[in-house]
């Protein structure tokens, strides 16, 4: 690094002005007075995190559709076990449980965007929760659904990983 270069009065990667005499931009982390390819290498990795964020968003899009999904399908549940036991006493027990996790899973699909990781273990763990008090209740409902339930366990997992992914990119390019 070539001490002598006087800093650029706005910062080649983000246009930001630069206030003081810094070797870096407070705002992107440029390399100002880095050489030519140091400041190229930056780029490029900046462009790569960029495109690999975009990739990662596409999944967590994908498991805010699933939480969508599972909103309604506990909305058809709860449906479903109104009309089936409209005569039972007990009818309300059997139904509110499935409208508030409609409402949970629609909350975590539009929070999901804005905090990933955080709605998605509390969706896989609320989802698991779920499927454990079912197994209770009765156990020959584990086989009911069972390549569908491992397909949303999977796809919630995959989730929490590209949540990560996501916020290992921020944290090394907060510019991005």
């Amino acid at each position: 690094m070539d001490t002598s270069l006087s800093p650029p009065e706005f910062c080649s990667s983000c246009n930001i002005r630069i206030l003081n005499n810094e070797a870096y931009c407070q705002n992107c982390g440029f390399p100002l007075l880095a050489s030519e390819k140091e400041q190229n290498d930056f780029l490029l990795n900046r462009d790569i995190a960029q495109i690999d964020l975009e990739g990662y968003n596409l999944k967590i899009e994908r498991v805010r559709n699933w939480f969508y999904y599972l909103a309604g399908l506990f909305i058809v549940i709860g449906i479903i076990v109104l009309l089936t036991n409209k005569d039972n006493e007990d009818i309300l027990a059997l139904v509110i449980p499935q409208f508030i996790l409609a409402i949970l899973f629609l909350i975590l699909g539009s929070y999901s965007m804005k905090k990933p990781l955080a709605c998605i273990v509390s969706g896989l763990s609320l989802y698991i929760i779920v499927q454990i008090l079912n197994a209770i209740q009765n156990p020959i409902l584990i086989a009911k659904g069972f390549i569908f339930k491992i397909i949303i366990i999977g796809v919630l997992i995959r989730g929490i990983k590209s949540a990560i992914e996501i916020e290992k990119i921020r944290k090394e390019h907060p510019s991005i």
